[in-house]
């Protein structure tokens, strides 16, 4: 299945974004995005699980990701803008981990969105982003 979403950047120009294919980005886009997910992958992977929890991270987030979990859960329109959001960060986590030859984490979505929504419960002002990066950790533990 192919994702596309076709959208326009801050000067107008047009970003055609596939998931399963290639996209509009420039390469200097792309490099950018890429080391900057590298950084992250690279901190969380060279820390440790313990570390990343303890370590205040400040990133731009777009989206649900930046709302907090008992945002959300709070209605069936926001679970599901969540749920897509989640499976996007997490396929940007697997993308980064392969690129940088690192262990991917599983793909089942079922168990990714059921471990999210746990640790949501647990701590509903977290960010969903925040509680996502945990889940990506925890499941790259196993």
């Amino acid at each position: 299945m192919i994702y596309s979403i076709n959208r326009r950047d801050e000067r107008g120009q047009d970003l055609n974004l596939n998931f399963c294919g290639n996209d509009s980005f420039g390469a200097r886009r792309k490099s950018a995005l890429t080391v900057a997910l590298c950084l992250v992958l690279v901190l969380a992977v060279s820390g440790g699980a313990a570390v990343a929890q303890e370590t205040t991270v400040s990133v731009g987030m777009i989206g649900i990701g930046s709302m907090s979990c008992a945002h959300w859960r709070s209605t069936k329109e926001h679970l599901t803008e969540g749920t897509v959001w989640i499976y996007g960060f997490w396929t940007g986590l697997n993308y980064v981990a392969a690129a940088s030859e690192q262990a991917q984490s599983p793909t089942d979505t079922a168990a990714i969105v059921a471990e999210v929504k746990k640790a949501c419960v647990s701590e509903p002002s977290q960010t969903l982003a925040t509680a996502v990066w945990n889940t990506f950790l925890g499941f790259n533990k196993k």
